[in-house]
């Protein structure tokens, strides 16, 4: 298949480019390298039934040559069959994907234009995790990462954040969690309106469902969408391979930049992001980030 990006649009987000100092990387280093290629996968028992679900819903064969196990970093996508560079390893349809279209007309209706995507997007994953199993989405928010593997400066506490205080990455997130907040007051007569659904929320489940949003979904024609599968993918800085839209065929895929063997993990580029975007809203970084640039950030020598 040849690599082409004429009836594509990229799916990311933009941010302006800051730098931590390797005095704060140590703990969150997202390493990748040739070894990342032949980690070691673990089966992840946990999602043996997740793709053949997410197919049935779609009415079509999204991959045949990946499966879903364990890295080093946590859930993860691996080839099981030969992949060449300019295959295209898994195809997502438009309706799928949950995007802020999904949520109730009654309660859509009560939250303003100053309410962004992202808590919108929110809103919805709280309604289908209040279903629990009734939840039509059910296989998949029961597998979004839980409160305790959120690692997004927004989640840290307040000794934690005072390490970086010098580092603008500081006013980051408190300028983040602030918008957060905002957003939370802006939807909350909303919530109280639909009792019998949001009962009991409060702004740490907002906050929760806000951080995996705005970690794992990407820009799309309905302004924001999660992608079931392609979302299982990790980061790769290096990697030309990022997710695709195509609006006429109504997909998302990701083309393959490279040659992969079966065991190998498959990854992407989230985006040109450097390691203060990524810390700030992945809650990771990686060694040597070719898009760190600016003001180192740290204690000095």
């Amino acid at each position: 298949m040849a690599l082409t990006t004429a009836p594509f649009k990229f799916l990311g987000f933009r941010r302006s480019l800051l730098t931590l100092s390797p005095y704060f990387l140590v703990k969150f280093q997202h390493s990748v390298s040739a070894d990342t290629f032949k980690a070691v996968k673990c089966r992840d028992e946990d999602c043996d039934d997740f793709l053949p679900w997410l197919e049935k819903k779609a009415g079509m064969e999204i991959s045949s040559v990946l499966s879903i196990g364990i890295s080093k970093y946590g859930r993860s996508l691996f080839a099981s069959k030969n992949i060449e560079a300019g295959d295209c390893p898994l195809k997502v349809p438009f309706h799928v994907q949950i995007s802020p279209d999904n949520m109730l007309p009654e309660i859509k209706s009560l939250i303003g234009d100053e309410v962004g995507h992202t808590a919108k997007l929110a809103v919805v994953i709280l309604h289908e995790q209040r279903k629990g199993q009734d939840s039509e989405w059910a296989p998949y928010i029961s597998r979004l990462p839980k409160p305790g593997d959120m690692h997004s400066t927004i989640f840290w506490s307040d000794d934690e954040l005072e390490m970086i205080r010098q580092s603008p990455v500081f006013q980051d997130t408190v300028d983040h969690r602030a918008q957060i907040r905002q957003n939370y007051l802006a939807i909350k007569p909303a919530l109280d309106s639909f009792p019998e659904i949001f009962d009991g929320v409060t702004f740490d489940d907002f906050r929760y469902a806000y951080g995996s949003v705005s970690s794992r979904a990407w820009g799309s024609v309905k302004g924001l969408s999660l992608i079931p599968f392609a979302d299982f993918l990790n980061h790769d800085g290096t990697s030309q391979s990022v997710v695709l839209t195509d609006e006429h065929r109504q997909i998302s895929e990701v083309v393959a930049d490279r040659n992969y063997i079966p065991g190998d993990e498959v990854l992407i580029r989230y985006g040109k992001f450097p390691n203060s975007v990524l810390l700030l809203d992945f809650g990771f970084t990686v060694p040597f980030n070719i898009y760190d640039e600016g003001t180192e950030i740290g204690p000095s020598a």
